[in-house]
Order: structure tokens, then C-alpha cells, then sequence
């Protein structure tokens, strides 16, 4: 991988899924990237309990974590106090569908795998975490990264918000799974 745009040595990765063997898998890539700081957690306690005692900046999370599904355990992850709240999740899809894609977005998602998984997919999207990342949304109804995926073309109409300084520049952040 690609050590200038993955900054592996300063990850503290928290891996939590209950699939034993895509856990590892996805251990194995990270460490081979020069990562060190990895957990993996089954359940839910295990990973409230990593979450306290770590600094977690980055989240493997699977669509099918714990009773509630990883998009609750993703809104909570958002919610919580600190920078663990705005760091990186990549959610694990086994199926992925138009409605699952939009409910993983919906959740606060930066990047989305389908399975299978492979290490090149895994550096894929770090790279796209890393390389290009996007604006984080904090507001009543959303917290996470922009959910615009392509550059916003230029508007010809009349500007009617209030704030006209502040230009947001919005990055592509998920994949387009369905057409």
C-alpha cells in the first residue's frame, strides 16, 4: 500500500464484526500496510470498551454488527464526544442495495465494501479517505461526512443563502453501486 497517502503509522484501527475471518483478513492488510494499532471486536460491549480505553481514528464496521445492524452502531459512533466522532468509517456490505447503500450513507458512512473483499478494494478506499477527504456535516438532522459524491457543477440561478464568503468544496465520497 501506499504509505504516502495512508498514514498507517499513525492509525488506530477498530475492526468490529462478528465475521471472525473478514476481521482478520482485514487485519492481515492493514498490518501489511505498516499498521499497528488494530482491534477487532465481536460485540458491541467489547467495542464501547476499545472505543474508551483507545484513541480509535479509523472504523471497519459490518453492515451486520451486533443486534441493531453497523449503521446504529455508525450513528453512534457519530454522536459520541471528541475526534472519534468524526473519523473514518468504512462499512462492510454483504448485499449491497440501492436502500442498504442509502441507509449506510444516511448513518454517517465515508466509504462502502462489498463483498467479497479484497486488499486492493481495502486500499482503495483508504486511499480515497486519505487522498480525498471531504467536509464533515454536523447539523440537526446529520452528522457525518458530505453525502455529495460528485463535484457540484456551477449554479446559474440567483444565490439566495446568506453566507456567500464561505465556499464549501465537496469531494466524491461514495461509490455508485446502482444506476
Amino acid at each position: 500500500m501506499s504509505a504516502e497517502l495512508i498514514p498507517f503509522g499513525k492509525l488506530n484501527v477498530l475492526i468490529a464484526m462478528q465475521n471472525r475471518q473478514l476481521g482478520e483478513f482485514i487485519r492481515k492488510v492493514l498490518r501489511d500496510g505498516g499498521a499497528e494499532n488494530i482491534q477487532r471486536a465481536i460485540e458491541v460491549p467489547h467495542a464501547l470498551k476499545l472505543m474508551r480505553s483507545k484513541n480509535v481514528n479509523l472504523f471497519f464496521v459490518d453492515y451486520d454488527f451486533s443486534e441493531h445492524g453497523g449503521p446504529d452502531f455508525v450513528k453512534f459512533i457519530r454522536l459520541t464526544d471528541g475526534d472519534m466522532s468524526e473519523a473514518p468509517v468504512v462499512m462492510i456490505l454483504p448485499q449491497p442495495s440501492k436502500k442498504t447503500v442509502m441507509e449506510c450513507r444516511d448513518a454517517g458512512v465515508n466509504e462502502i465494501l462489498a463483498l467479497p473483499v479484497t486488499g486492493n478494494l481495502v486500499e482503495s478506499r483508504l486511499k480515497h479517505i486519505y487522498a480525498q477527504p471531504k467536509p464533515f456535516i454536523r447539523s440537526a438532522s446529520y452528522i457525518g461526512p458530505c453525502r455529495r459524491r460528485e463535484q457540484m457543477k456551477a449554479y446559474h440561478g440567483v444565490e439566495r443563502r446568506t453566507n456567500q464568503d464561505s465556499k464549501i468544496q465537496y469531494e466524491p465520497a461514495f461509490v455508485k453501486l446502482m444506476t
